[in-house]
């Protein structure tokens, strides 16, 4: 087994983290402390007919991680050196309530993202990585080509909407019973269930021809309330299916 390296960095401005370009295993939590903490596995070494020179193109690996840490105008930037991270796994934590942005939108990114028990702003764009969030509140913007989304809720952020979607992955969320809510439920072909005690709020014009009947399909478009209504939540999936639980 591997022994884990660390490395921290105290942001100047506690304003924005944007991590790119790190194509490994990435997990994220939140801390109490004014520190990014980076732990890694990794464990490569530059090839003996390397020595003396540098990766062409490449930014300079100042954390011993393969990665490359930067901040400017309020930003902190977190940027692999080397496509090699992508066989080695990363925790990143982060201070709480930092923006927080992940663009692990590459094709070469094979691995999946888990986020567990983070309190803040959240945006995390992938090609066909799964995302995986726990214990979490937002607001988040989660978006996805192929990759699934799950999202377990310690309660939903009331200060800013939450967006989730993909194209083709599924999208399942578990709120708590008594989280308040504007929902909008986005689906074409897949299917949507369930258990939440949803109130359907949409003003759809009603089909002339369905007269005497119930609607037995899910409308691409349907907004509903929970408990009354609160901040809005948007899921989406154009083909794949939407599960809604209760906590």
């Amino acid at each position: 087994m591997s022994q884990e390296s660390k490395y921290e960095y105290t942001p100047k401005v506690k304003s924005r983290i944007l991590i790119a370009d790190l194509l490994g295993e990435i997990n994220v939590k939140n801390n109490t402390g004014n520190a990014i903490v980076i732990t890694s596995d990794i464990a490569f070494e530059k090839p003996e007919r390397a020595e003396g020179l540098q990766l062409l193109g490449a930014m300079e690996d100042n954390t011993g991680l393969g990665l490359n840490v930067s901040e400017a105008d309020g930003v902190v930037k977190i940027v692999g050196t080397t496509k090699k991270v992508k066989d080695y796994a990363y925790t990143i934590s982060v201070p709480q309530g930092v923006k927080l942005s992940i663009d692990y939108n590459s094709p070469f990114a094979r691995n999946n993202l888990k986020v567990d028990s983070y309190n803040g702003s959240l945006e995390i764009k992938t090609l066909s990585s799964n995302v995986t969030l726990s214990n979490c509140t937002g607001p988040l913007t989660v978006s996805s080509v192929s990759g699934s989304i799950e999202a377990e809720f310690n309660s939903l952020s009331q200060e800013q909407p939450t967006s989730l979607a993909t194209v083709s992955g599924l999208v399942d969320i578990t709120l708590p019973a008594a989280t308040k809510a504007d929902i909008q439920v986005s689906n074409i072909t897949g299917d949507v269930y369930n258990n939440l005690d949803l109130v359907n709020t949409s003003d759809n014009e009603k089909d002339k021809r369905s007269e005497g009947l119930d609607e037995i399909k899910h409308r691409n478009n349907t907004e509903y309330t929970l408990n009354g209504g609160g901040q809005k939540l948007l899921l989406k999936s154009i083909s794949g299916n939407i599960y809604l639980r209760k906590k």
